[in-house]
């Protein structure tokens, strides 16, 4: 019988995403469970939490960290494990260990493996007919500057490099010589994000705009738009029938509207970092996963309202501070950064929840205090 006090387990819940993803499905009546390393971050201090608990690192501690989920799974019993970010990968490898009938809604290890490989991306998406950036196969093809310089698996932009000119790419070339890269054209304009979900027949997609992105030429959003592009659904649309695709995940594209061209640049087979704009917008992903995965069919209208913004405000906080660091940053980016009216929603605050956004800062500072990074 399936514990009174928990419908849904969701991990990696320290950041925002996880916030988003437990106000969606605690708002419609759902007990809903957070875990990550940490034991107080966004999400435990939410009040929409029905109960936290912390587990071993998932890619440091991978058998101590399955043993804690089947343990507080079959303590809880839920109906759902869901993660939310590259765990699920640690996690599908161990499917069978877990009930049959506990529902998570990811595919098998070897397709969430190769989908976070940017070039098998990249090679996939150039097979069935999505337009990507050229890729050189010896860094001294290159002869125009900047380029793309990118290990094949990373996040949030932490090993993405944009070289100005043959010294800078030969030091990376060099530093990164144990490990497998992709090196890429540099296609100007903005980065553009296209959230989907596809589940057995199912197809729903919406697009968002970077306003402010947290690292310099790309990467996280802290600003966002919701845009009509109905080209790059299509193109995402594409990608994920050609592969077989099932679930949530987001495709990232590069968009330069001044010569037309658009660029595939990879896919996070998972909730998106910029969850909260969909959402906001009128396409609940969380909501519209589970009632697919629980029920098999989803019949309610999604209305996508064009223009929905959101923020994430500790992000540009990190984005102000690290930029002055730096000393990269543009008068028009603080201006937006600072920026509070217009917008939709943010990321992390909400005025009936304000303990949450308190413990994303606190999780944030003992990181920096820790390892002496903003990007944790």
């Amino acid at each position: 019988m399936r514990h009174s006090r928990c419908d849904v387990i969701i991990t990696y819940c320290w950041n925002r995403v996880g916030y988003n993803i437990l106000r969606s499905l605690a708002s419609r009546g759902l007990k809903v469970w957070v875990a990550d390393t940490s034991k107080k971050n966004i999400c435990s201090r939410s009040k929409y939490c029905a109960g936290s608990f912390s587990y071993p690192d998932p890619f440091t501690q991978e058998s101590e960290f399955i043993a804690c989920l089947k343990e507080k799974v079959a303590e809880l019993q839920p109906q759902m494990l869901l993660p939310t970010h590259d765990e699920s990968q640690v996690i599908m490898r161990h499917r069978q260990e877990f009930p049959a009938e506990l529902i998570i809604t990811y595919m098998d290890e070897e397709s969430l493996v190769n989908l976070s490989d940017k070039a098998w991306a990249t090679e996939k998406a150039e097979e069935c007919g999505v337009p990507v950036p050229k890729t050189y196969k010896d860094w001294r093809e290159v002869t125009k500057f900047p380029c793309v310089f990118k290990t094949v698996i990373g996040n949030s932009a932490k090993t993405v490099f944009f070289p100005k000119d043959a010294n800078e790419l030969e030091k990376l070339v060099n530093e990164y010589s144990s490990e497998k890269t992709l090196l890429e054209e540099w296609i100007g304009g903005t980065d553009y994000s296209v959230d989907c979900v596809r589940w057995d027949g199912f197809f729903k997609a919406s697009t968002y705009h970077a306003l402010v992105t947290k690292t310099d030429g790309g990467g996280t959003t802290t600003q966002r738009e919701i845009v009509a592009a109905p080209e790059l659904e299509r193109y995402a649309k594409m990608l994920l029938d050609y592969v077989d695709f099932k679930g949530v995940c987001g495709l990232d594209f590069r968009w330069d509207k001044e010569n037309g061209q658009i660029a595939f640049i990879e896919v996070n087979a998972r909730f998106t970092g910029g969850l909260a704009t969909p959402v906001t917008a009128g396409f609940d992903i969380p909501w519209v996963v589970y009632t697919l995965a629980t029920t098999g069919h989803y019949d309610e209208p999604i209305n996508v309202k064009v223009g929905t913004k959101t923020k994430w405000i500790l992000g540009d906080i990190i984005t102000l501070v690290g930029r002055t660091l730096s000393f990269k940053f543009k008068r028009q980016e603080w201006k937006q950064a600072l920026k509070f009216r217009g917008f939709d929603a943010f990321d992390d605050y909400r005025k009936d929840d304000r303990r949450a956004i308190w413990g994303e800062m606190s999780y944030y500072l003992g990181k920096l205090i820790k390892n002496g990074k903003l990007n944790p």
